[in-house]
């Protein structure tokens, strides 16, 4: 394209050409350069602030800005150990333990002889979470290392000579101007200066920057085209154009949309820069020679870095849970312990023993004594053990082949979650991508009032069911854009792929010179959009590279009527009208963005003076767009046209306005004059620019509608109706129109036939009077929470504007969530990735249920971050909800078995690991306490430390870590047949837990009193002496070891042959451990040869009798439950264990008669 030209002396102001062209605007420049390497302007208020980067002067940037440098480590050799320990001793558990530690080396209160056995099992912990960090963060150092000393080339100046010299990506600067190679990756973001392509085009892959595998397209700023410097070796050339260059750059932003910059060079020739123009750091260059660019952030200002922060910390509601045992067990601990004060101080004194005068203090002392002796109520090991069981149980979940599809399957970002999936009441849903396959087919159109396209779509539905308005009107129209989520993959495919129209009448329109209406409209689809083409050198066959699904779609349905778009770069477009070969010049070209919800282009057909723009967008700005005063035939085919796009909506198909405009040349250069104004001023604020923009995309004519349908997924539905009968709340976050979003709703049955659906739409608050909107909603919300539950179900249908208005009223928000608790499904429409965070937030205060939110795009990373747990979906958009998720799924239908089988496993097992570890403690140190007793609560222990010490690390862990990793309560296949399973039963709760510390507290009276009822008056040995302190001590802590064990076996439904080997080896090491410190002076003289003393045929009956006593109870109530009272998983697991006819294993009830009693519903 020709620029224009101005006198010498004039500064010369030319844009640059990406994705926004336009003919030079000569403007005066009244900045002068700096001398520095560069400096950072003040931010006027409202405006974007600037840095100011001096080319080639990267030495002068080192003080200013970071390095390339990047560390994502958390440590170093040097502050490994200190900050390692600052971390794990920032758990309360921890520091606990350590205090427990220092007690013990106390004289007047150690139990252990003054070493500090504790240490052991802490050590333990510290060292596998020492090793754990140690392995992440090596990983984290290597990575580093290779890409700070990853080789690239910098232009140096050798005396007087410039030429590209080998440089590590660690000491790249601010300014220095950078060569990039084919298959090389991007070692800073740069502005691309140069490129070996003729056209200034560069294709990038930018898989490790969002996930994505497909191709993008990135382009030398229109100016710079064509210069000397596009000889490959010719850093002189560039050197010579670029030294005494200034870039005046917004300051570093997490936006991957945008990018605002100016280039001033030496002539003082102004050149515009945009996203287009740049290069991320961290994207693979493919399929172009070499690029040069000049680095503008580097290290932590780059935008990949920018976006990499910390996922929001998640806790489990489990978790949390925990927190709240932990510090109740830690009262009754304090209580228990001054309680045993209080008895010692109070007991009588014998009048031959002086008076202590010193009492305070030896309460004290004793106090901390029974701070030892009780120091097991919190379990050690709790922590560490939790860590390990949800490593290993998301390797179960890696490895499950059915949830697996095409060799991709379960990636666990965040374990710490795995028991919240177990207990997730409400989903949040995208639908383009989640719901349905992202594979766009174009199947109708309408053009000059006539619909095309007659098969009906395959998702077609029409509602049979009564649809009632929020005042009794029509919903007002809307439409769904081509969602894009950031996207710009290229996925090359067969052009004729994405079209599936059969119409004669249209082919022959379309063929017919007078009717240009229709020419026009695929002229529009083909040339005004984000595609292209390609030759395919091994197939020679034209491939499409889209930056979306539906843009390629559209291009290829203008393909299919024989107009062909055969090239698309910066500066024009060509295409193949009928075999005839028509060049267009791009003016401007403005991006669809989910602000401005249209794309538009300004064209000139080379050999014409008239000028077009094409616009195609949502019909809620395109309408409004369109020209106000028409005839009364216009009229009429608008109006036919709004009909045509219900009725598409109605058929589930997501539908777009395509639009023109002519523009004489004088109307043009006045609107461009004054946006080039600013555009060129980088600190004019976007809403102003954009506002400019909507200024020419004004006075449109209506071409006609578009229709595209969007398949579902196979399984959808099914999974929907799994989450109904579980008891799940299924939202709907979608971009549709709420037509469209019926219809889906419809087919994936979150809408039945005999459901009333309650629509609150700009329709309704249009009619109403000025400044009632809000009243107008509350109105229909308190009527829907106030419907009886015996009327039918209902579906609550909102769109963006009604939910605007909810948004900044906090009574209209409890009405909300009042009325969508009346509702079995909710479906919102029109809604921005704002709206969706804003959804699940408000659902997540309000009503305190877990949520779960779903999606596969960009859009949908808010509220996948916001939810209690976050799934992404490795679709067709890329992998941004994939890596900002705690759970990445292939397709939507294996959140069924995640949710229904492992997440419900998962939480059990949790359950019963957190309860049981408390459960085991209590029981081992309430002896003690009772044994105060006996000796006047002097703070005796009765067990032997060592033995003590090593119960949780040793004697207990193996079982409860196979329990939760591996054990099945009911069949993953009865757990699917019977979803209502999922909510039937709460595994955790504060009643549960101290039902368990009560059976705990019986076990241990049972232990202690029954052992020394039988034993107290009859010896143990041949001399003749009843048993001793450490004899006492042995017994019942060998018999708290196998009642703990036989307490998980009750719980065990699922017996591996391995579970079983992991009780016989702890108890087994528990006697191996016994018959050491018994016949091994080495390790003191307490139990010196106790052993053989305790086994006596007697013990073993004692053994038997209190594990018998012990577990009766809960054996008992198991036994009763199950025969006399079932719920739906007993019956579910009787079902896997008998099969349906359980009468052969003696059960008193038939399993499936049970359940039909019941009401469980089958899916």
């Amino acid at each position: 394209m020709a620029h224009e030209t101005t006198d010498h002396n004039s500064p010369k102001v030319v844009p640059a050409i990406g994705p926004s062209m336009t003919k030079a605007l000569i403007v005066p420049s009244n900045k002068p350069h700096d001398d520095a390497g560069g400096e950072a302007s003040e931010a006027r208020p409202g405006h974007t602030p600037t840095r100011h980067i001096h080319v080639g002067h990267a030495n002068a940037a080192i003080s200013m800005w970071p390095s390339n440098r990047i560390s994502t480590s958390l440590y170093t050799p040097y502050n490994f150990l200190f900050k390692n320990l600052f971390k794990q001793f920032a758990r309360l558990s921890n520091m606990y333990f350590l205090f427990i530690t220092v007690l013990q080396v106390i004289p007047q209160v150690t139990l252990s002889g003054g070493y500090p056995t504790t240490i052991v099992p802490l050590l333990f912990v510290l060292v596998v979470n020492a090793i754990k960090d140690i392995i992440e963060d090596v990983h984290r150092h290597n990575a580093d290392n290779v890409q700070n000393a990853t080789k690239s080339l910098e232009i140096a100046v050798l005396g007087d000579k410039p030429q590209f010299e080998p440089t590590t990506w660690s000491d790249l600067r601010v300014g220095s101007i950078v060569k990039v190679l084919q298959n090389q990756v991007i070692p800073s973001d740069l502005i691309i200066l140069a490129s070996s392509s003729p056209i200034g085009q560069c294709f990038t892959m930018t898989a490790n920057l969002d996930g994505e595998t497909n191709l993008k397209i990135r382009w030398v700023p229109f100016q710079l085209v064509g210069s000397e410097c596009f000889e490959e070796k010719d850093a002189a050339a560039i050197w010579a154009m670029m030294e005494g260059a200034v870039i005046e750059a917004e300051e570093p932003s997490r936006r991957l949309d945008r990018f605002k910059a100016m280039l001033t060079t030496k002539d003082d020739t102004k050149i515009s820069i945009n996203m287009s123009n740049i290069l991320l750091r961290g994207v693979l260059l493919r399929d172009t020679a070499w690029v040069v660019g000049v680095t503008i952030y580097t290290g932590k200002d780059t935008k990949i870095q920018q976006n990499s922060g910390e996922t929001p910390f998640k806790a489990s509601s489990l978790s949390k849970l925990t927190n709240v045992m932990t510090y109740q067990i830690i009262v009754l601990q304090v209580l228990l312990q001054i309680i045993a004060v209080i008895i010692e101080a109070s007991a009588a004194t014998p009048p031959y023993i002086p008076k202590n005068t010193q009492s305070a203090v030896n309460g004290f002392w004793l106090f901390l004594t029974y701070t030892l002796l009780f120091s097991n109520f919190v379990p050690i090991s709790l922590q560490v053990t939790v860590d390990i069981t949800r490593f290993f149980q998301a390797i179960i979940l890696r490895l499950d082949p059915d949830m697996s599809s095409d060799d991709v399957g379960v990636t666990v970002r965040v374990s710490d979650l795995n028991e919240d999936l177990g207990v997730i009441q409400h989903i949040f849903t995208d639908k383009t991508g989640t719901l349905t396959s992202n594979n766009m087919e174009f199947r109708k159109c309408a053009i000059d009032g006539i619909s095309f396209g007659n098969t009906p779509s395959e998702i077609s539905h029409t509602p049979r069911g009564s649809v009632q308005s929020a005042q009794n009107s029509r919903m007002r129209s809307m439409l769904v854009f081509p969602k894009r989520s950031k996207r710009e993959g290229m996925s090359p495919r067969p052009v004729l792929s994405h079209v599936n129209i059969v119409d004669r009448a249209l082919t022959e329109k379309v063929k017919e010179e007078k009717h240009e209406l229709f020419v026009q409209f695929f002229v529009n689809l083909a040339v005004n959009s984000a595609v292209v083409p390609i030759m395919d050198a091994n197939s020679g066959r034209l491939v499409y590279s889209a930056i979306s699904p539906d843009e390629e779609a559209l291009v290829c349905a203008a393909k299919h009527f024989d107009i062909t778009l055969l090239k698309h770069d910066t500066t024009s477009v060509t295409i193949s009208r009928f075999g005839e070969i028509v060049h267009f010049d791009i003016l401007q070209m403005f991006e669809f963005s989910s602000e401005r919800k249209k794309s538009s282009i300004i064209v000139r057909e080379r050999g014409k003076k008239s000028l077009m723009l094409y616009c195609k967008g949502a019909d809620t700005v395109v309408f409004p767009a369109l020209r106000a005063h028409v005839d009364s035939r216009e009229e009429k085919r608008y109006n036919d046209m709004k009909q045509h796009l219900l009725t598409y909506a109605a058929e589930g198909l997501r539908v777009l306005c395509v639009a023109q405009r002519e523009l004489s040349e004088e109307i043009y250069k006045e609107w461009n004059s004054r946006y080039q104004a600013a555009k060129m001023d980088t600190e004019t604020a976007e809403e102003d620019l954009d506002k400019i923009i909507r200024e020419i995309e004004t006075q449109l004519d209506l071409v006609g509608i578009t229709g595209i349908e969007d398949r579902l997924q196979d399984g959808v539905a099914d999974a929907l109706q799994c989450f109904r009968l579980a008891g799940i709340k299924v939202w709907m976050l979608t971009g549709d129109r709420p037509d469209t979003a019926v219809n889906i709703g419809h087919a994936t049955q979150l809408i039945s036939n005999d459901m009333q659906v309650i629509q609150i739409s700009s329709k309704e608050l249009d009619t109403s009077e000025p400044g009632s909107a809000p009243n107008v909603i509350g109105q229909i919300l308190r009527s829907v929470a106030g419907t009886p539950k015996s009327n039918p179900s209902m579906a609550l249908i909102l769109d963006d504007v009604a939910l605007e208005l909810i948004s900044g009223v906090e009574s209209l928000q409890n009405q909300l969530i009042d009325a969508s608790n009346r509702c079995k499904s909710v479906l919102c429409c029109r809604v921005s990735p704002k709206q969706k965070e804003f959804i699940v937030d408000l659902v997540r205060r309000k009503t305190g249920v877990m949520t779960l939110a779903i999606g596969d795009g960009a859009n949908d990373v808010p509220m996948i971050q916001r939810a209690h747990v976050g799934v992404g979906i490795m679709g067709a958009e890329g992998q941004q909800a994939a890596n900002a998720s705690d759970y990445s799924i292939p397709e939507f239908q294996c959140l069924k078995r995640l949710l229904l089988v492992h997440g419900r496993w998962m939480n059990r097992r949790m359950a019963v690991l957190t309860m049981y570890m408390f459960y085991k403690n209590v029981l081992l140190v309430l002896p003690q306490f009772f044994f105060g007793c006996y000796c006047s609560f002097s703070g005796q222990s009765t067990y032997y430390d060592p033995l003590y010490q090593l119960f949780n690390v040793c004697f207990t862990a193996l079982p409860i870590f196979l329990f939760s990793v591996v054990d099945e309560h009911v069949s993953a296949d009865m757990s699917l047949q019977y979803p209502l399973l999922y909510k039937s039963q709460s595994y955790a709760s504060i009643r549960k837990f101290w039902e368990w510390i009560f059976d705990a507290c019986l076990s241990s009276l049972l232990i202690l009193f029954v052992h020394l009822g039988v034993y107290s008056y009859d010896p143990l040995s041949i001399d003749g002496l009843d048993q001793g302190l450490w004899d006492l001590g042995l017994v019942m802590n060998g018999v708290v070891v196998l009642v703990v064990s036989l307490r998980l076996a009750l719980e065990t439904k699922c017996w591996f042959w391995f579970i079983f080997l992991g009780f016989i080896f702890s108890i087994g090491l528990w006697i191996a451990s016994a018959l050491a410190f018994s016949n091994l002076l080495s390790f003191g003289g307490e139990l010196y040869h106790v052993l053989d003393v305790v086994i006596r045929p007697s013990i073993f009956l004692l053994l038997i009798l209190l594990c018998v006593l012990c577990c009766f109870g809960a054996f008992a109530v198991q036994a009763y439950t199950t025969s006399f009272s079932p719920d739906p998983t007993d019956i579910c697991h009787e079902i896997d264990v008998c099969g349906l006819d359980a009468r052969h294993c003696g059960s008193r009830i038939h399993p499936e008669q049970e359940l039909n009693k019941k009401n469980i519903p089958r899916n």
